[in-house]
């Protein structure tokens, strides 16, 4: 108990700072909070830990080792009604947030947020890290931000009712919006070109310019928001990538005609081994720790930038033409140092404010695209002027080709008509083979020595009559019939007279079949199915019955011998109900073959699942 009073008194202790936020509050752009830096990993242990609390508001902050940075900000509301708040941290770069939350003497409510995080874990899904606060009405709440990064912490806070930071944003997505469309429709309007010119410094400009914008959104926030959210590492890593393959990407630029060719042409060796020296290189940045990864890049841009300057100065172009490249690099060069300052702690405050990363990409954009189709131009007035030599020699060549059409018409209109006698015989074809599939498929239902139905096509209509009979609601009947004592007619008279006994058995089998859905199987040696759709229970077994009389009154005469023989038949009705398992019919109708077996041959039994014990 003692040590919670304790809390909630370190809790409150800033209550004398604490900003009073109204039912009319707006924003408050530069928020002053208090910072401190410490090795707690819980708002517990810093509390309990009694920390000594500086004030602060815009300034870039560098946690000593082995420590985290732990900002707070105190709020009072003396309304009567409660408000809602949104804590702006103007940084979309940092790794990771925690925000915990509390309400006078209530629990800490503990919010994550950060680039360490995918962009759906956030509390809101935007490019701004934002923190939802919701003030009670009389009450006095502290915020306090558990902050880590890889390089020097810059977190400006900023306060909106979420109206007025909806009207903000609109404004700033607008404004920012349209200048990301400018350079979009110049990555578009240089693509559209090389499509249709294939003119490689057109999809070299595509490169520099498409690699200035992807760092523009990266930094802003907006990539992370509408492109992958969900890639933690390429959140982290992006910035370092870009920045060193947007520099690298000049290096084509370099080598193209379109721009003064600062170089002589015997280097142009070197400059595609430094090429691919410096992308190796920024391929293995990924290895290193994202601080490490970071700063190198900038390193190594701000080189090679360096670089291109000094070859500019050196170069023996004409003044207008190396004080245009010359610029180019210098503003490139501002650029890479100002993000570098932000990197370093040397600039504090929200970089989102301040559009000069913004402006001079813009810059580079229009001049790049400027350049290039100028360069286009000038080549397609020579291109025309080239033409204007070849025209004559075109139209005779054109006559040639007309003719060469015209004969080509010819053979097409042969070709056709050849491949229309072609079809048609190949139609022929394909129907005599569609009859010969048919006969096959008549044969292949048919069981050879008896000419009745086999025991494949008997499975696929048992399934065909069982589905019937459930949706119909109609009784299915099943008879299993078999030759009694057959194997002594194969001893007695021989195996050719047992093949006639099977076959004079099934031609009176279907004798008795009257109704054209009736149908009888051979189910297998000297057994045999009869599949009675829409038939009652006693029509099954009346029709069983004068089967089994007509084959006891039958004399066979084979080879001089009088064989005389009955059979026994197992009966099963019913109306299906499972169409899933079709072999219930048959297997219950063997089962009453079965019982007639037992009971001694020549008669019809009726199996009923109830008889089972």
């Amino acid at each position: 108990m003692l040590w919670r009073t304790v809390l909630l008194l370190l809790c409150l202790s800033g209550v004398a700072q604490a900003l009073e936020v109204s039912a009319e509050f707006k924003q408050h752009q530069s928020l002053t909070y208090q910072y401190t830096f410490s090795e707690a990993d819980t708002i517990q242990a810093l509390l309990a830990s009694d920390p000594q609390w500086q004030s602060g508001q815009r300034q870039a902050l560098t946690p000593p080792a082995n420590t985290q940075a732990w900002l707070r900000v105190s709020l009072h509301n003396p309304g009567p009604i409660e408000v809602p708040l949104l804590l702006s941290i103007d940084n979309n770069l940092l790794d990771k947030i925690t925000a915990y939350i509390r309400h006078d003497d209530a629990s800490f409510l503990t919010l994550a947020l950060g680039d360490a995080l995918p962009l759906l874990q956030r509390p809101i899904k935007h490019e701004a890290q934002l923190i939802p606060l919701e003030l009670p009405a009389h009450s006095d709440s502290q915020v306090y931000l558990q902050v880590s990064h890889h390089g020097t912490l810059n977190a400006p806070l900023s306060l909106w009712h979420p109206i007025e930071y909806l009207k903000y944003k609109s404004k700033f997505n607008l404004v920012y919006g349209i200048l990301a469309g400018f350079i979009l429709a110049m990555i578009a309007i240089n693509f559209t070109l090389y499509s249709f010119t294939r003119r490689r410094y057109f999809l070299h400009g595509t490169l520099i310019i498409g690699l200035f914008w992807l760092l523009i959104v990266h930094l802003y926030g907006f990539g992370y928001r509408y492109l992958y959210g969900s890639s933690v590492w390429l959140q982290q890593y992006g910035q370092s990538l870009l920045v060193m393959c947007s520099t690298l990407a000049l290096i084509p630029i370099q080598r193209s005609k379109a721009l003064p060719n600062l170089v002589a042409a015997k280097h142009n060796r070197k400059l595609s081994q430094l090429l691919i020296v410096g992308l190796t290189l920024t391929l293995l940045s990924v290895l290193l720790p994202v601080t490490l990864a970071t700063f190198a890049a900038y390193s190594m841009a701000l080189t090679l930038v360096l670089g291109y300057i000094i070859c500019t100065l050196r170069s023996r172009y004409r003044r207008t033409t190396k004080a245009t490249a010359l610029l180019i690099y210098v503003i490139m060069l501002v650029t890479l140092s100002y993000q570098l300052g932000f990197e370093l702690g040397v600039f504090g405050g929200a970089q989102l404010d301040r559009p000069v990363t913004y402006v001079c990409y813009l810059i580079l954009s229009l001049y790049i695209s400027f350049v290039l189709t100028r360069q286009f131009i000038l080549e397609r007035e020579k291109h025309i002027k080239t033409q204007q030599h070849k025209l004559a020699r075109t139209q005779a060549e054109d006559a040639l080709l007309k003719e060469k059409l015209k004969l080509q018409e010819q053979a097409q209109q042969e070709l056709e008509n050849s491949i229309d006698e072609r079809t048609f015989e190949l139609q022929v074809t394909l129907r005599e083979l569609e009859e010969k599939n048919h006969e096959l498929e008549k044969l292949n239902m048919e069981d050879p020595m008896t000419k009745v139905k086999n025991r494949r096509y008997f499975d696929k209509r048992l399934m065909m009559e069982v589905r019937r009979s459930r949706r119909e609601q109609t009784t299915l009947s099943l008879i299993m019939l078999d030759i009694d004592f057959f194997k002594k007619v194969n001893d007695n008279y021989g195996h050719l007279a047992g093949d006639h006994t099977i076959c004079a058995f099934a031609r009176l089998i279907e004798q008795h079949l009257k109704r054209p859905l009736d149908e009888v199987f051979r189910y297998g040696g000297e057994e045999f199915v009869i599949l009675l759709p829409n038939t009652s229970e006693d029509g099954a077994l009346e029709l069983a019955e004068q089967i089994r009389q007509d084959t006891e009154a039958h004399e066979l005469k084979v080879a001089g011998h009088q064989i005389k023989f009955t059979t026994s038949a197992g009966v099963y009705s019913a109306i299906a109900q499972d169409t899933s398992n079709p072999t219930l019919f048959t297997d219950m109708a063997d089962k009453g073959l079965y019982m007639a077996k037992q009971q001694g041959r020549n008669r019809i039994c009726i199996y009923q699942p109830k008889q089972e014990t």
